[in-house]
């Protein structure tokens, strides 16, 4: 009987504790359930405003207007980077000269004394060992930023005329004829005055025949140069190659339907023309002599960048600057190239420095022989020392090298080049 009554005793003090605890056990488990439910109202709030954002954004996409009409085309696959082509860290071997008092040294020229370049606030200037000094400036205040460019001027390729002066495009106006010894510009040729029914938005680069022909590119008949991104956004394939030829004034059409022509480079012996089609990664070759003259062919497809600049190299080829490079195993220019849906949402969507942001910092620049082969390659895997070259100025004992937008000069001996 005693052990019968300390069991119940036992269970009746269970059941009292049992009671105390059950309003606490109660409380918890609706707690619980307020909190599952107060979740599920967040995350649907969530999703729905996600939702109306989407909704908003799409429809915001439809309606603002796009400022390129992208089209769709395609590439090969970008060369593997082996051979000649094999990556090495050459270009990080250059020294930056006149660091901080040039901006955007685009296409370089050596004679009369010094150096000479044209530079993003639209001045042309002379650089001896001591001094940079101002030699002409072909347009007019205020400067110093793109959104001036179009009335400031921004002087892109110069070349030497046997005279002793020297020639320069400007991007928006024209090709002038610049007296050293005065820094008077004369103009040679406008581009006010449409060439068949069409404008001239962006002359880039020339050359000059030993007749005193100019050949020089015009890399689109819709964007400005301050607008080059879009321009590479599009993809479009209306820029051309003219010949002028200056005693008469005569505006000679020779190639159209290129993606944005760049550098140009007459031959040795003045038989043909290299043009830079940097949209495409290729480089023409356009006859002016001989059985093909009149017709052109590619000199070289497939470039592992964007070429910008053509020149000389002292061994006999061309050395090629690129503005951007394109390599194994992803391509972002490649990937975009046919989807230009892609293309048209970071138009909308993002500015021109933005867009900038999304090219690969990277260093690259190839020595062509005469046969359009790739012979060397020298690159900044890094892009920290050299990136975005423009030109190469081959003198013998070092190269130079121009940017449309590094603020030095870069310089790199045989030495290192040759190593």
């Amino acid at each position: 009987m005693a052990d019968r009554q300390d069991v119940d005793k036992t269970v009746r003090q269970r059941g009292k504790q049992q009671s105390r605890y059950a309003p606490n056990l109660i409380e918890d488990d609706v707690n619980d359930k307020m909190t599952r439910r107060t979740k599920r109202k967040i995350f649907s709030w969530v999703r729905r405003v996600a939702l109306v954002l989407i909704i908003v954004l799409g429809l915001a996409l439809l309606i603002i207007p796009s400022p390129i009409d992208p089209v769709s085309f395609s590439l090969p696959d970008p060369p593997v980077f082996e051979g000649p082509l094999a990556p090495n860290n050459k270009l990080q071997q250059a020294e930056k000269i006149y660091e901080g008092e040039v901006i955007g040294p685009e296409s370089l020229e050596k004679g009369r004394g010094g150096f000479y370049t044209g530079l993003a606030d639209g001045r042309i200037i002379k650089i001896t060992k001591n001094k940079i000094e101002e030699i002409a400036k072909l347009g007019k205040p205020p400067c110093g930023g793109v959104e001036n460019e179009h009335t400031c001027g921004r002087p892109l390729g110069v070349r030497f005329h046997k005279d002793g002066n020297l020639y320069a495009v400007d991007a928006y106006s024209g090709i002038y004829r610049v007296f050293l010894e005065t820094g008077d510009a004369m103009e040679i040729f406008s581009t006010r005055e449409p060439v068949n029914g069409r404008p001239l938005m962006f002359v880039n680069d020339l050359d000059i025949a030993s007749e005193d022909m100019i050949y020089f590119t015009d890399s689109s008949d819709k964007f400005e140069r301050r607008q080059n991104k879009l321009l590479a956004l599009e993809g479009s394939a209306t820029g051309r190659v003219f010949q002028l030829n200056p005693y008469t004034d005569v505006v000679t059409l020779l190639m159209d339907g290129l993606a944005f022509p760049n550098g140009i480079q007459i031959s040795a012996e003045e038989d043909y023309i290299l043009i830079c089609e940097t949209l495409r990664s290729r480089i023409h070759k356009y006859y002016l002599d001989g059985p093909k003259q009149g017709t052109s062919e590619i000199f070289i497809d497939n470039l592992p960048g964007l070429p910008d600049n053509i020149r000389y190299s002292n061994g006999g080829g061309y050395w090629v600057g690129f503005a951007a490079v394109r390599k194994q195993p992803f391509s972002m220019y490649d990937f975009m190239a046919s989807r230009p849906w892609i293309r048209t949402f970071i138009a909308k969507l993002f500015n021109q420095e933005f867009i900038m942001n999304l090219v690969p910092k990277y260093g690259l620049v190839v020595e062509l022989d005469e046969n359009g082969k790739i012979i060397r390659s020298l690159h900044d895997p890094t892009g920290q020392t050299i990136t975005g070259v423009s030109e190469v100025l081959d003198l013998g004992s070092h190269l130079y090298f121009g940017s449309y937008d590094a603020p030095f000069i870069g310089k790199l001996s045989y030495q290192n080049v040759y190593s």
